[in-house]
């Protein structure tokens, strides 16, 4: 897959910046506005090392991020609504959303449509 990402002659670095965001070779985003990040981990996620250093590099970088961390679960577990914490999640998800949202939202209520 990281052929069909990379530009070509770069062969397989792990490490090019389109792989790995936030690896040696990560782009400066401390000026970059970005809105709050929920960054969810699974306890049995083969990736939970990268997206963990993801979420220091954006603390690093001065952007709100949420850890939320799930540790008896896999890698995309959400999409398997027979897993409680499938629908634990969405719930967080959503109570993210709203809470981040109704802080950028204009208030509806404060204006006269009549």
């Amino acid at each position: 897959m990281w052929k069909a990402f990379l530009p070509e002659g770069e062969g397989f670095n792990r490490d090019h910046p389109i792989i790995n965001v936030s690896g040696p070779q990560a782009v400066d985003i401390s000026d970059i506005k970005l809105p709050p990040v929920m960054l969810v981990v699974g306890g049995f996620d083969v990736l939970q090392d990268w997206q963990k250093r993801y979420y220091e590099w954006l603390k690093k970088s001065g952007k709100e991020v949420y850890l939320v961390e799930y540790p008896n679960v896999c890698h995309a577990f959400y999409i398997i609504p027979e897993l409680p914490e499938s629908g634990q999640l969405i719930a967080q998800m959503k109570d993210f959303i709203h809470k981040v949202s109704s802080n950028v939202a204009p208030k509806w209520t404060n204006y006269n449509f009549c």
